[in-house]
């Protein structure tokens, strides 16, 4: 589901910090590995949220009685606003301080989290599942970002970007596991405490090991460029996520998608006139960057599509427990872990070029063993060679996506640049399940109607979103391979000549 980067004034911070002038040569920073893994850990639980609650859902609706309309916002509050407000948050990092926006978003997430859990209705669950939204809105661009400052040699920021990447693809898939461990064994209230003590940790640690930084030379927010795209983005996510069983032609979903495009148009139109624009426009010139963000976007359609279908397969057709679900993903998240490290490694090596197209193609073809699913499949032949072939997509496909996405950044657009990154693997998920899940419900409504037996009908309407998907991912592939540079531009050859950088002292960090 599922960034930022840092720069304060020459002042010390609270937090015993030093300013530092740093240019593209200087030395690395001490601690640079520490706080990777600091914002790597608070990475991992936004993108685990995000798949953790979904088989609690069961739970929470018997507990409150809740309506299916009503259950689907505890999902969809989240999105809607981590996707709504992500380049908002990447905007105010970039002004007013990227370790201070990614602290307020950490304390946010973590405080929704405490209170979901004791929730005493259903309504206080939704209520904090959008500001858990909010608050990964600001944090997730905010980590990104540091990482492109704090990471001054080519190299090593390669390695950074890959490992933030596959604690993304991995975080993703240990929620799916552990909620089913969380559901059979304790309360749908653990799977929002579970991230409270971690999110603590990443808050308390952030402020001795993750150094500020900021763009120098943006002076305000531009707040009608701000309201914005937030509006327009906001509205386009709402519109996918609210569509259910609602036809491409309704007049509802018509309107509500012709507004958010309205909406970005004259964002578009009003970004030209300004002179310090929220979204400077020739952040698009950059090609890596483009093909990274449309490939997050395809990426996540059809991420989102496979997680939703492939638990309803074994749950519904194989009749696995909600802990055997869980178990069942656990080759996708090995994958991933062993995967992704190396893929980190050979990236500086045989460039994103390669490695990009790869993982799509892997993907593609996953999806097509997983087209082929029957009836009486078994886990075993029907649904993991795919699932392995989707994890390797994933590994290669997040550390691709995340140095494609930042590529050539600046401490001027670093913070914006990571939000529209992050902006896009969001709008991809809610794209996904307005479009490829649809497709399933519609064939096997029509199969259904036809006399069909229901699990026949079910599993062909999995069989064509798996079609379609794997044709998605394809397209993505040709695109990858046709525009991507031979290897991704080095970030730190595009700072400014110096960047003020608070430093944590040396005698507090270890290398």
């Amino acid at each position: 589901m599922i960034r930022g980067a840092m720069n304060e004034s020459s002042q010390a911070s609270s937090a015993g910090v030093s300013a530092t002038n740093i240019s593209s040569d200087a030395q690395p920073l001490p601690g640079r590995w520490t706080a990777l893994t600091v914002l790597a850990l608070a990475q991992f639980v936004l993108v685990l949220d995000s798949t953790v609650v979904n088989v609690a859902l069961p739970s929470i609706q018997r507990q409150f009685d809740l309506p299916e309309a009503r259950l689907a916002w505890i999902v969809n509050g989240y999105g809607l606003t981590f996707g709504g407000l992500l380049l908002l948050g990447g905007s105010l990092g970039d002004l007013y301080g990227r370790r201070k926006l990614f602290m307020i978003g950490i304390a946010t997430f973590s405080g929704a989290s405490f209170i979901a859990g004791l929730a005493w209705n259903a309504d206080v669950v939704i209520a904090m599942r959008f500001l858990q939204g909010a608050g990964a809105a600001m944090a997730a661009p905010a980590a990104l970002s540091s990482i492109t400052r704090i990471f001054t040699i080519p190299k090593e920021r390669t390695r950074a970007l890959g490992t933030w990447g596959g604690i993304s693809a991995l975080g993703g898939t240990i929620g799916a596991v552990l909620s089913g461990f969380i559901v059979q064994y304790s309360s749908w209230r653990w799977v929002f405490f579970v991230t409270v003590p971690i999110t603590l940790i990443a808050l308390l640690l952030a402020t001795r090991f993750v150094p500020e930084s900021r763009a120098p030379s943006r002076p305000k927010l531009d707040v009608i460029g701000s309201i914005l795209i937030t509006l327009g983005i906001g509205t386009a996510v709402f519109a996918l996520l609210n569509k259910g069983s609602k036809s491409w032609t309704s007049p509802q979903l018509v309107g509500e998608l012709a507004l958010a495009a309205i909406l970005i148009v004259v964002f578009v139109l009003w970004e030209k006139r300004q002179t310090m624009p929220m979204v400077p426009l020739d952040i698009f010139k950059n090609r890596n960057r483009v093909v990274g963000v449309t490939a997050s976007v395809l990426f996540g359609s059809v991420l989102s599509t496979y997680f939703f279908t492939t638990t309803l397969y074994m749950q519904v057709i194989l009749r696995f427990s909600p802990l055997k679900t869980g178990a069942a993903y656990l080759p996708l998240g090995l994958v991933i872990l062993f995967s992704f490290p190396i893929i980190s490694a050979l990236v500086p090596k045989v460039g994103i070029r390669l490695i990009m197209p790869l993982g799509l193609i892997s993907g593609f073809l996953g999806l097509l063993k997983l087209s082929q699913l029957s009836v009486g499949g078994t886990y075993p032949t029907d649904v993991l060679p795919g699932m392995l072939l989707v994890a390797f997509a994933a590994a290669c496909g997040f550390v691709t996506f995340t140095i494609a996405g930042v590529d050539g950044t600046t401490e001027e657009n670093a913070g914006i640049a990571s939000g529209i990154l992050s902006a896009g693997g969001q709008i991809g998920s809610a794209l996904g399940l307005a479009t490829l899940v649809s497709i399933a419900v519609s064939v096997s409504a029509t199969k259904s109607a036809n006399g069909t037996p229901f699990p026949v009908a079910t599993v062909a309407g999995f069989s064509a979103a798996y079609h379609v998907a794997a044709f998605v991912l394809l397209v993505g592939a040709i695109i990858a391979a046709m525009f991507l540079r031979s290897a991704a531009k080095n970030t730190a050859a595009m700072q400014p000549k110096e960047t003020n950088v608070d430093v944590p002292e040396s005698d507090s960090v270890n290398q």
